[in-house]
């Protein structure tokens, strides 16, 4: 499909930029599984996040990404091209759920940053409740990212103010027990919260 052409060309020349422009270490790339449904989450610290993630993964991630990027013809088209899917902020997105579930029926990863934004000032916010219960419903692994350095390069605030190492870390799979919404107790949002904020912060050092 002449689209599907047009984006690979393009995420080759992203992925190429990204070489040049970047110094990027990885770690912990085979702790990603090779096939099968997961979600994929991540500490948010800069606007090249998806892209420094997405151009250092094994396999292709389905990111939502906020409704208002799509404002954006060229944003817009991109993502179009990358199947990723909007998501309305600060609400409920029924139509984002639908399309969440569906990538990971189809044996993909959906990605997600679970803060719900990038941060301010380089911590690792509280995560968004409602991010807790969809992976609970999900009932798949969760791949937990870390990135450190981006912020440093390109905060949300302001200009680039540096140029340090980007250092990427993938965690071991975690596996969540599937509970469906109506049967999820704060207990079990609350656990998983703390496990999965524990490991992002590991895996980042955001607050250290």
């Amino acid at each position: 499909m002449i689209l599907d052409v047009i984006y690979s060309i393009i995420f080759n020349l992203i992925k190429l930029g990204i070489k040049i422009k970047y110094k990027v270490t990885l770690e912990g790339v085979e702790n990603i599984p090779k096939k099968g449904p997961m979600i994929f989450i991540a500490n948010h610290t800069s606007i090249v996040d998806t892209f420094l993630f997405g151009c250092n993964m094994p396999r292709k991630v389905y990111f939502m990404a906020k409704s208002t990027e799509y404002e954006s013809p060229v944003i817009g088209f991109f993502f179009y091209l990358s199947r990723a899917f909007p998501v309305r902020r600060y609400d409920t997105d029924p139509g984002a759920l639908r399309n969440a579930y569906r990538v990971l029926q189809l044996g993909e990863i959906v990605g997600i940053y679970p803060e719900g934004e990038r941060t301010w000032d380089g911590k690792l916010q509280p995560l968004r409740r409602g991010t807790v219960r969809f992976i609970l419903s999900a009932g798949v692994p969760v791949i937990v990212g870390g990135i450190k350095g981006a912020y440093q390069q390109q905060p949300r605030w302001g200009g680039l103010i540096g140029r340090p190492t980007i250092e990427i870390k993938f965690g071991k799979p975690i596996e969540v027990s599937k509970i469906k919404g109506v049967d999820q107790k704060d207990d079990d949002i609350n656990a998983l919260n703390d496990r999965l904020v524990k490991t992002i912060l590991e895996l980042s050092g955001a607050n250290t």
